[in-house]
C-alpha cells in the first residue's frame, strides 16, 4: 500500500518521466534478449501484433505498461492480504470478501488523492484494472486453495485407510 501510495503522490511530469522511462528499458531488453535471432524477431512481432490488436491502447507502448503497473501492483496487493488471511486462519469465503473489499477501497481512496497530485487525474478505468489485477490474484489463489483442500482430503483418506 505505500509502494502505491508513493507512486500516487508524484505529480504527472515524474510519473510520465518514470513510466516512459521503464518503457524504454522494456523495449531495450525486447531488442537484447528476444530480437537476436530470426524466431525471436518473429514471436516479437507476433507479441507486438497481439498487444496492437486488443490493448485498447493500441501501439502506445507508455500507456500499455502503466496500465500493466496498475494490474501487477494490485496483483500483487491481493495476494499479500489474501495469503495474510489464509494464515490467520479465514475461511475461503471471508478470504475472498475482504481481500476484494479492501482492495477495492484502497483502489477507489488512491484514485481520489491521486486527483489532488499536480498533473494527475482520477480514472474509473484505473480503479477497474487495478480490480481487475487484485481479481486475478483472487482468482488463483482461491484455486490453487481449492486444489490444496482437496489434496489433502484425499490423502487423509488415503493414509487413513
Amino acid at each position: 500500500m505505500l509502494s502505491i501510495y508513493t507512486l500516487s503522490n508524484e505529480d504527472g511530469f515524474d510519473s510520465s518521466v518514470r513510466s516512459e522511462s521503464v518503457t524504454e528499458s522494456l523495449k531495450q531488453e525486447v531488442k537484447d534478449r528476444l530480437e537476436n535471432t530470426p524466431e525471436g524477431v518473429a514471436l516479437s512481432e507476433r507479441i507486438k501484433g497481439i498487444v496492437i490488436r486488443f490493448s485498447p491502447y493500441g501501439s502506445d507502448w507508455n500507456a500499455n505498461v502503466r496500465k500493466l503497473a496498475h494490474f501487477s501492483i494490485y496483483f500483487a496487493l491481493a495476494s499479500m492480504i489474501y495469503i495474510t488471511l489464509a494464515i490467520l486462519g479465514c475461511k475461503k469465503l471471508s478470504r475472498i470478501f475482504l481481500t476484494v473489499l479492501a482492495c477495492g477501497v484502497f483502489a477507489v481512496f488512491d484514485e481520489l488523492h491521486q486527483g489532488d497530485v499536480m498533473g494527475r487525474t482520477m480514472s474509473k478505468r484505473d480503479v477497474l484494472i487495478d480490480m481487475l489485477g487484485a481479481c486475478t490474484a483472487i482468482g488463483g489463489l482461491t484455486v490453487i486453495s481449492i486444489v490444496y483442500s482437496l489434496i489433502s482430503w484425499v490423502g487423509k483418506g488415503i493414509f487413513e485407510s
